[in-house]
């Protein structure tokens, strides 16, 4: 079989085993790389599934383009929901399983049966955890990452707390988040193409920690500073991706023609990389001048001092 038919049947499949399934892209993406992880690694339909890593998991050229081709004959179609994401669900009936494919088939029921499709998320992060060639990966992009972004998301701008008027440091999220940068730091991946990221992450690593220590203050830029450090965060996340499918635990045989694009790609990120790494430190570091600092706890202890006044009058 052509391998545009081989991905076609079996994203079909996934289909036949929930009819009234509407899928995301990126669950589509993950369904059939848990498929070709699954099979044998001598099983023909296992090299027409050719994955690499990328910015949100395993991604696979092929599978896109199969999708692509399936809405065109209209096989599939793309209904965008209320909140503006796009799903995509059968129109057709499948046609019987075809012998060849009727393991992968098999996989294919088993995997969506056992997941919930419409909270993709557990199975994305499950994928990293067993799948992942490198553990740097879940550690940064599932432990790090994602709480980072929650915490953002949970003390929005203007909040304030009475750790800044009591001189309380305890901040269990932030210390946990800390403690997770320095975990991923012992996790880089060492390889020569990862030098220079390796170099340019220990020096984000040292400016995080010190905007830590901003946030657990929750002084009167810890916000920015949050927003900021999660920010370069990111950005270091898609430098990474860019060099790790490079790697040959990044990718399969099927993208070797592309290593020196992706190469110059690379290269490019990080030059990007430095520099945001570097204004990022830059900002941390006139954050926490003993002036600045000096001048919070003045005000902090004016603050509390008024309000021990108000309380005893």
């Amino acid at each position: 079989m052509l391998q545009s038919e081989v991905v076609s049947h079996l994203i079909q499949q996934i289909y036949h085993s929930r009819p009234d399934l509407k899928l995301s892209k990126r669950a589509v993406h993950k369904i059939l790389f848990k498929v070709r992880t699954a099979l044998p690694e001598d099983d023909p339909v296992r090299k027409n599934i050719p994955f690499y890593w990328y910015n949100y998991g395993p991604y696979s050229e092929v599978v896109e383009a199969s999708i692509d081709t399936l809405k065109v004959n209209g096989i599939l179609r793309e209904e965008e929901t209320h909140r503006g994401n796009s799903l995509l669900m059968l129109t057709t009936n499948l046609t019987d399983t075809l012998n060849e494919l009727e393991e992968a088939s098999a996989i294919v029921e088993r995997i969506v049966r056992n997941i919930d499709p419409y909270h993709i998320e557990p199975f994305v992060n499950q994928i990293y955890r067993e799948d992942a060639p490198y553990e740097f990966m879940p550690l940064y992009k599932v432990d790090f990452l994602n709480l980072f972004e929650e915490y953002l998301k949970l003390h929005p701008v203007g909040q304030t707390t009475l750790n800044r008027y009591i001189e309380d440091d305890t901040n269990p999220q932030i210390d946990r988040l800390e403690n997770l940068i320095y975990d991923c730091e012992a996790e880089l991946v060492e390889e020569p193409l990862f030098e220079e990221f390796n170099d340019e992450f220990t020096s984000y690593v040292s400016g995080a920690g010190k905007a830590f220590d901003i946030i657990r203050k929750n002084e009167d830029n810890a916000y920015t500073i949050t927003e900021s450090t999660c920010k370069t965060a990111v950005e270091i996340w898609y430098t990474f991706v860019k060099g790790v499918r490079i790697l040959d635990e990044g990718h399969d045989e099927y993208y070797d023609n592309k290593l020196e694009q992706w190469e110059v790609e690379y290269r490019s990120a990080i030059s990007n990389m430095i520099s945001e790494v570097n204004a990022f430190n830059r900002n941390i570091r006139e954050s926490v001048r003993p002036t600045n600092r000096r001048n919070a706890n003045d005000r902090s202890k004016r603050i509390l001092s008024s309000l021990i006044e108000g309380y005893l009058s």
